[in-house]
């Protein structure tokens, strides 16, 4: 069935907040094909036709299937650096939106469309590496950097002590968090699935890093 947005673009070229609705509902039929069906599997012009939309509006919006492959991982990546920007923006003290932007990071990657997008990432590596550096330029750099704000922070308040590096600790406190529950989810095992368990895993990941830091047990 044709969408309302679909539909509306019949009247003429959208205006701004039209285009943008139109890239969202693009982008969000194109995650859904991409993850249900792999990178391989997925057309142009299936996801032309599943949108309600032109191929021509596709590729007027996105040149090539590996462009909107780009967008849909950008989108992602913007929401996990939305989410740790907001626990920065939000709690005055670092540890304390540390510990949020961590915990909100955690349920994130445990998404399965998520998940499914590593997947590809990761088989389509080698023939196209440029997906991986920008899926890294747009999300990882700059979560990284935030961690890396909030930790050095939280050593000049004294609120954390020793432990390397602020890079070493940064990295360090993401695999604790979140490596195992991603590995266990790329190789198609149950992981985390379930609120209560994950808050579980993540309060002993989180005290196991604190032990390591500063001594404590909980914030």
């Amino acid at each position: 069935m044709e969408t309302d947005i679909a539909r509306g673009r019949r009247t003429g070229r959208p205006d701004t907040r039209g285009s943008q609705e139109l890239d969202g509902h693009i982008l969000a039929i194109a995650t859904r094909l991409f993850t249900e069906q792999g990178y391989a599997a997925t057309s142009m012009e299936q996801i032309a036709a599943a949108a309600g939309s032109g191929k021509q509006t596709i590729y007027r919006r996105y040149p090539s299937k590996e462009d909107l492959f780009k967008a849909v991982t950008g989108a992602m990546a913007t929401k996990i650096v939305a989410l740790a920007t907001a626990a920065e923006t939000t709690y005055e003290d670092p540890l304390t939106a540390l510990r949020e932007a961590c915990r909100a990071s955690l349920d994130f990657v445990s998404k399965p469309e998520v998940i499914a997008i590593y997947r590809i990432l990761i088989a389509e590596l080698e023939r196209f590496p440029a997906l991986i550096d920008h899926t890294i330029r747009a999300g990882s750099d700059p979560y990284e950097g935030i961690m890396r704000r909030l930790l050095q922070a939280a050593r000049n308040s004294g609120r954390i002590h020793g432990g390397g590096t602020t890079e070493e600790l940064s990295h360090a406190l993401s695999g604790l968090v979140t490596g195992w529950a991603v590995q266990k989810a790329l190789l198609g095992q149950r992981s985390l699935s379930d609120l209560s368990e994950r808050a579980a895993f993540f309060e002993t990941a989180w005290s196991v890093f604190l032990r390591g830091v500063s001594g404590d047990r909980a914030v």
